[in-house]
């Protein structure tokens, strides 16, 4: 994934898939604060996506 246009991120490297879980790395230029939370779809939507939130500095 290309992550040239972003300050906090050096590369995001994807992992594979299986039985239902997925994998990534996230390589970020410091030791940052991060927050993970799902993110529901709308009804109708039945999706659920990860929203992974790295603060640019602290």
């Amino acid at each position: 994934m290309d992550v040239d246009d972003f300050r906090t991120f050096e590369q995001v490297a994807w992992a594979g898939s299986y039985e239902g879980r997925t994998t990534l790395g996230i390589g970020t230029r410091a030791r940052l604060p991060f927050r993970t939370f799902p993110l529901l779809g709308t009804p109708g939507d039945d999706a659920v996506r990860l929203v992974i939130d790295v603060a640019h500095r602290w």
